[in-house]
């Protein structure tokens, strides 16, 4: 089976957007590894208008701990720690924005308040938020935006600095797939990521990328597929987009 780095997760335990125990992360991560993944990015995700950053980072550092503990020696995928960083004015104010990266990229996934519409006002946060972390931001589960963001937004975002992150689901659905394919075989999106966040769902990966792979030309799916494990070694964005 091929073997995928899935960027987006919600697998780390008691962050309140995923598993609230170990045991359902455990559970989770068998089943990524099930879908051929051998490395997830812990994406949990961090509101700054709602808590100090310091304080979400110990809460991830002490979840991380939990997590690495319950694994034990079993062969689970590898978990890589970020974050998903809410787009908001409050961001600014959280100090070194630099510590919610992937690992020690130059990277960091960020989502914007459902139902976001792309204004001035946005971009000139979009715009401040780049140059005050010093990374490139990739907005993630861009699908869930396809009803108030047209495509010609889409590309805004992408002269702005931003990659984007398309979900198994707005793949899997009818009502995006056109979508999310259009984004994915034209350069404008760049990842394909599950959001993976209970037990309970699937993360739906290996039926998504069948659709990727049948839908576009092979040398635009290996690059998509590709584009992760770009990403966890601090690839350069050009590297990503062309």
């Amino acid at each position: 089976m091929n073997k995928y780095i899935d960027i987006h997760t919600h697998v780390l335990p008691g962050m309140g957007c995923g598993p609230e125990t170990p045991a359902e992360s455990l559970a989770m991560l068998r089943a990524l590894q099930e879908h051929g993944v051998k490395t997830v990015i812990a994406t949990p995700f961090f509101n700054p208008e709602t808590e100090p950053a310091d304080a979400f980072l110990k809460r991830r550092a002490e979840a991380y701990a939990r997590l690495q503990q319950a694994m034990g020696e079993e062969p689970l995928p590898h978990i890589a720690l970020g974050a998903e960083v809410l787009l908001c004015p409050a961001v600014l104010e959280c100090g070194r924005i630099d510590r919610f990266r992937v690992e020690q990229t130059g990277y960091v996934l960020v989502c914007m308040p459902q139902g976001q519409r792309i204004d001035p006002e946005l971009m000139v946060l979009f715009d401040h938020f780049h140059v005050a972390s010093g990374l490139i931001p990739i907005l993630t589960d861009i699908d869930r935006y396809f009803d108030t963001i047209p495509v010609e937004d889409m590309f805004a975002l992408n002269r702005a600095g931003a990659l984007l992150q398309v979900s198994c689901a707005g793949i899997m659905s009818h009502d995006t797939r056109k979508y999310a394919l259009y984004l994915l075989g034209n350069h404008f999106a760049q990842f394909v990521s599950s959001g993976y966040a209970s037990p309970q769902d699937s993360p739906r990966l290996v039926e998504a990328m069948r659709v990727l792979k049948r839908s576009l030309p092979l040398v635009k799916y290996k690059r998509i597929k590709n584009n992760a494990g770009m990403l966890l070694s601090d690839a350069a964005v050009s590297e990503l987009v062309n």
